[in-house]
């Protein structure tokens, strides 16, 4: 069965740049360069989805300097590669709590959605805000209110109903995650709980800024040497 959707847990960018003796917002930096490099390798292997784990909802309570260049460096990135996903046929999709984001933030998210939104060679998911129990709970709310304004009742809900109200809806279910940070790290961290419950792991010793074209060819043929049974 071949791939067609890839789930990335970007981790170890903060350890990366301690090993270095480098400001923690060297590895946020050199992890942003490796992301450009997923997506290339990715159109190169065809695939067609590729959801990135960028910040999650706990990610709020590190320190303001640090998130504060991360934002940065997620609006310097967007502006400047706009053109480039539009000539490649990159399609970027913000998922997770946008309620918390600022005016300027909000702008170039809806920006970069909007100039991107005909491109169809490989669609690009970056979980910003994002936690998978989050997501549960905000797509619950809009099912029931749904129910209480009489637009539906609650016979009406179904998997289906429920993967539509997902931050996701419209993407096929991730086949292989791949978590990148060494065996301390061997979690899902919040991360698609729904929408993963039947994908592949392969967990990789290598930090997220040390991540390769190379490596990631392995988690591809391990991938490709599991056989999926689907629960049958």
């Amino acid at each position: 069965m071949s791939i067609k959707h890839i789930g990335i847990i970007m981790d170890g960018n903060r350890r990366w740049a301690k090993a270095h003796a480098f400001e923690l917002y060297k590895g946020h930096d050199s992890g942003s360069k490796v992301f450009g490099h997923t997506c290339e390798w990715c159109l190169q292997g065809g695939i067609s989805y590729l959801t990135v784990y960028a910040f999650s909802t706990e990610n709020w309570k590190r320190n303001e300097r640090e998130v504060r260049h991360l934002f940065t460096l997620m609006e310097k990135y967007f502006t400047e590669e706009k053109v480039n996903c539009v000539e490649k046929g990159i399609k970027i999709i913000i998922i997770g709590d946008r309620s918390r984001f600022d005016k300027r933030a909000l702008s170039v998210i809806e920006s970069i959605e909007a100039a991107t939104a005909h491109c169809t060679k490989l669609t690009v998911q970056i979980a910003l805000s994002y936690g998978g129990r989050d997501e549960i709970v905000r797509a619950t709310k809009k099912i029931a209110a749904n129910i209480k304004s009489g637009q539906m009742n609650i016979d009406d809900i179904t998997e289906a109903l429920f993967d539509s109200s997902l931050d996701t809806a419209g993407t096929p279910d991730v086949d292989l995650v791949i978590r990148t940070g060494g065996a301390e790290n061997r979690r899902l961290s919040n991360f698609l709980p729904w929408q993963t419950v039947y994908a592949e792991w392969f967990f990789s010793d290598l930090l997220w800024p040390d991540f390769s074209q190379e490596e990631f060819n392995a988690a591809i043929r391990y991938y490709n040497s599991v056989k999926r049974k689907m629960g049958e």
